[in-house]
């Protein structure tokens, strides 16, 4: 959380991709448990560093209109790396090689780092970052890059963005004041910050219990397909084509749905109750048919299997992303996100005592949190990141994206004026927009 802030995004997942480097390395190579162990806990620093800025990173670079299917890569990238580890895991069930079996595994893993690491100078930097450090005429230069258009020659939406997101900035440090010009003292004392707080830890946590921390996460697959009767490559086979399912079909399936059902809520409300329904005909088929001969009943306690995914990939599993990396302000979106992404790593350690029975919390869990939703959670499609604390009583600096047709055009006028007229501020790029006495609007004290 620290790092985020402090260094930024990309610096924070250049550092990640290191990290993962490092573990996989010692683990690949390692001579001796402790080594094999060191590599472990390195490699867990890499998976909740990323976990959390990576998101971070994507929702503060794209716009309101592809917000919800580039931010939801990142769940699509999470699953498709599992269902790369689950064929590979296939894989190597048929080497005669036993170290061979474990190493190339565990050596896969420094590859993607590698090229990702070896990619990251060409990445650009979070403009909302660095308006927030004062490097504004950066800040500019990458919005245009992204917002650019043949429709738009005079970089309008840019523009738009970046003056709300100046005078939001503005708002919100003038506001930290009253708290010290301290984000932690404001994520204990301010209202709104409590809520999004516990709002987005209870997203992630909410979602994993959902099942899919026991199914896929923890490798307890092959151990259900095992008691429906399913021996040898089996479990790992129809472990990895479940995957593959959701890493190829559900979750891009639900990114893509995101920016057009203007509705995050509905759609994770309908992922929960489908979960509720898929689970609780497959408990049902477990506790009769699992262990036993019958094939049909064993078949059909797969095909749930499936179905499960199709509600919990689609509709919960992007979700529980997008949602935490949009309902945080910049002052405290780093801190935000680290809590909730904390949320996701509770183990099921209950599973190993109660067997089968432990799907039964997860039904009653997701009955619960149904309602809980939709009293609780905020709307944030179609808003900007600055726009969405109005949703949750906070005070909005400037309205773009859901002002009217008449306060837009008179934002827009006063912004051409800005740069035709007198205020336009010297030595900037093409279409020059930032001038400002403020150097830097969010306080680093920690």
């Amino acid at each position: 959380m620290w790092a985020c802030d402090y260094h930024g995004r990309l610096r924070s997942i250049q550092f990640g991709y290191a990290l993962g480097i490092l573990g996989g390395v010692l683990q690949c190579a390692a001579q001796n448990l402790a080594m094999f162990q060191a590599g472990r806990w390195i490699m867990g620093k890499c998976v909740g560093l990323m976990a959390t800025v990576t998101p971070m990173y994507l929702s503060e670079m794209f716009s309101t209109l592809v917000r919800g299917w580039l931010v939801g890569h990142h769940a699509i990238f999470l699953v498709f790396g599992y269902m790369l580890s689950s064929w590979i895991g296939f894989t190597v069930y048929f080497s005669k090689n036993l170290e061979f079996g474990w190493r190339f595994p565990l050596a896969f893993q420094v590859f993607p780092p590698l090229v990702l690491l070896l990619g990251s100078p060409w990445i650009l930097r979070s403009p909302r970052w660095l308006m927030s450090k004062g490097h504004r005429e950066e800040a500019w230069s990458v919005l245009v890059r992204l917002r650019r258009s043949a429709n738009d020659p005079e970089d309008l939406v840019a523009k738009e963005e970046y003056y709300q997101l100046e005078k939001q900035l503005e708002l919100d440090a003038r506001k930290l004041e009253a708290y010290g010009e301290n984000p932690w003292r404001a994520v204990v004392q301010k209202k709104s910050n409590r809520k999004r707080m516990f709002i987005g830890f209870m997203t992630q946590w909410g979602a994993e219990f959902g099942g899919p921390l026991i199914i896929r996460k923890n490798n307890y697959a092959a151990i259900l397909y095992t008691s429906l009767g399913q021996t040898g490559y089996m479990p790992l086979l129809l472990s990895a084509l479940w995957l593959t399912t959701a890493g190829l079909i559900y979750n891009p399936g639900g990114a893509w749905l995101r920016d057009k059902v203007n509705s995050r809520r509905k759609m994770y409300m309908t992922g929960f109750i489908g979960i509720v329904i898929t689970t609780s005909i497959y408990c049902a088929i477990i506790s009769l048919y699992a262990g036993t001969d019958n094939k049909a009943g064993n078949a059909m306690g797969v095909l749930f299997m499936f179905l499960y995914l199709a509600f919990q990939g689609t509709f919960c599993n992007t979700t529980m992303y997008l949602s935490v990396s949009e309902i945080f302000p910049t002052e405290i979106r780093s801190i935000g996100i680290g809590w909730s992404l904390f949320g996701q790593f509770a183990a099921p350690i209950g599973f190993n005592a109660v067997g089968w029975k432990f799907f039964l919390l997860v039904i009653c869990w997701s009955v619960l949190f149904v309602p809980t939703i939709y009293f609780f959670w905020p709307e944030t499609a179609r808003l900007s990141l600055e726009e969405i604390g109005m949703e949750l009583g906070d005070e909005v600096a400037v309205h773009i994206t859901d002002a009217t047709d008449e306060e837009r055009a008179a934002i827009d006028r006063q912004l051409m004026g800005e740069i035709h007229g007198d205020n336009k501020a010297p030595g900037n790029a093409e279409n020059e927009i930032p001038s400002s006495s403020s150097s830097q609007y969010i306080a680093t004290k920690q």
